[in-house]
């Protein structure tokens, strides 16, 4: 005895036709089943279809998936224009900050080497006004210094 003749019985009841609920017409499985005049599975697969499953994810051909048509859009050159302007002006800044940071090392070095330079002309500046040098050299030239005390003149 098959299996679904034997289901078919207890489930007359709800589509009202026996052949409707099991396919029994035509010797096919499930037909179709009705309850209260509606198709239930109406539109649904009753059964494991791989050919369905197997269209469905498939991928589109290669035609659908690359329009080349899209890409020859003037919107689409200007697009691509824009975007390479934009580039090239931040190489461009790229490579002014670049240049600018070299600028910048190079005139903090010509600062340190001209602070070097002035604080070594400052020490021998200070060497030179001092006493000891002054009173060497007035030596050499035959001064001396005097034990009379300097005159003030009032005004």
């Amino acid at each position: 005895m098959n299996v679904l003749n034997s289901a078919s019985k207890p489930f007359a009841g709800f589509a009202g036709r026996t052949g409707e609920l099991f396919g029994q017409e035509n010797g096919s499985g499930i037909a179709g089943y009705e309850l209260g005049g509606v198709d239930v599975l109406e539109g649904r697969p009753f059964a494991f279809e791989p050919e369905s499953r197997f269209k469905a994810s498939q991928p589109a051909s290669s035609s659908e998936i690359f329009d080349i048509g899209s890409l020859l859009r003037l919107r689409t050159f200007v697009y691509l224009i824009v975007a390479t302007v934009l580039f090239l002006v931040q190489i461009n800044n790229t490579l002014a900050i670049n240049e600018l940071a070299r600028r910048n090392e190079r005139l903090r070095e010509q600062l340190r080497i001209s602070t070097s330079v002035s604080t070594a002309e400052a020490l021998k500046s200070q060497e030179l006004q001092s006493i000891r040098y002054i009173s060497v050299h007035a030596k050499k030239i035959g001064l001396d210094s005097s034990f009379i005390p300097p005159v003030e003149i009032e005004p």
